[in-house]
């Protein structure tokens, strides 16, 4: 299930020191130090969850999300999800926490010991000079799937391909992440490069540019509507398609042969774009634009859709165009 609390509806939490500010939240005249408090959101059982926000920030400003979830009638601490600031001045979490109910990773919390989660609270701290928060979401691996809406079967043509492999970065291997999300910005019209959006991605703490939460928050400082999604089925990433929305997914795999077709295994995950959907003779393939690719000319590929399905983390990218106000 997803939960998203954006624009206007963000007043609808205890806040402190903070105001609404047209469809953003801002700092009260006079203060360096705001919060947002969510009340307690009741879910059905889950087993992992991911945070996600959208806000405008610079080096001077930054915007700290915190998670916590009920297990058995029994709250966990809030966890930081590291102090963002966009263009390369966060300050992610250093080491993967391990406490008594849940794992924590840079991108989800995993609940521990075959046990379940059914309730979620959220909080946000701005601080420093000018931050401006619209959008805290969470999704997790409960909920009903969706059903199958307009043609997938469709390539969406304009999403620009641009390999990992050939950039010329000097960790060209570790950028499928930014890489990916530099065509779907490029798709959306926004003028950034491989570099900038890798040096904005950039998790200090980790010394990733895969982290998830931090990839779809770049998104958001760019304008776009972003959050990270747990998907029940492909159906989630056919819908997009055929509404002609280009997703970045995440997959994983242990060795080569598991997708036919690809350069490598992903032993450590990887993500790609998904820009459509073709039947061949009776056989769904995905096309993707993926950037384990050596030159931009080979970056457009086409999986067997069975095969990609077994490797895929059931995690996208949610990116759409957002109204500025």
């Amino acid at each position: 299930m997803d939960w998203i609390c954006e624009n206007k509806k963000l007043s609808n939490n205890e806040l402190t020191g903070l105001e609404l500010e047209e469809d953003f939240l801002r700092l009260r005249e006079g203060m360096d130090e705001g919060f947002l408090v969510t009340p307690i959101i009741e879910t059905e059982k889950f087993s992992e969850i991911t945070p996600s926000w959208n806000s405008r920030t610079d080096e001077n400003s930054f915007v700290e999300v915190f998670i916590q979830v009920r297990i058995e009638n029994q709250w966990t601490d809030f966890v930081s999800y590291g102090v963002w600031s966009t263009d390369g001045f966060n300050k992610g979490i250093k080491e993967h926490g391990n406490y008594e109910h849940i794992r924590v990773t840079e991108d989800r919390i995993f609940i521990k010991d075959n046990k379940f989660a059914d309730a979620v609270r959220m909080k946000a701290v701005l601080t420093g000079k000018s931050p401006k928060l619209k959008l805290i979401a969470f999704s997790t691996d409960s909920g009903e799937d969706e059903e199958l809406e307009g043609d997938c079967y469709r390539i969406i043509e304009n999403v620009p391909t641009i390999s990992q492999l050939a950039s010329g970065h000097k960790d060209s291997h570790s950028i499928c992440s930014p890489t990916s999300l530099t065509m779907t910005l490029k798709f959306h019209g926004k003028n950034l490069s491989l570099d900038e959006v890798t040096k904005g991605t950039f998790d200090t703490g980790s010394e990733l540019y895969g982290n998830w939460p931090q990839n779809t928050a770049y998104a958001g400082e760019q304008g776009m509507r972003a959050y990270t999604k747990k998907c029940k089925s492909i159906n989630v990433v056919k819908n997009l398609i055929a509404k002609g929305i280009p997703v970045v997914a995440s997959v994983v795999s242990k060795n080569k042969e598991q997708l036919d077709g690809a350069i490598s295994a992903f032993p450590s995950g990887h993500l790609m774009v998904v820009v459509g959907f073709q039947n061949v003779c009776g056989t769904e393939y995905i096309v993707v634009n993926d950037p384990a690719a050596n030159s931009d000319e080979e970056v457009r590929k086409m999986y067997n859709l069975d095969q990609w399905v077994k490797v895929w983390r059931h995690y996208i990218y949610n990116i759409i165009p957002n109204v500025e106000k």
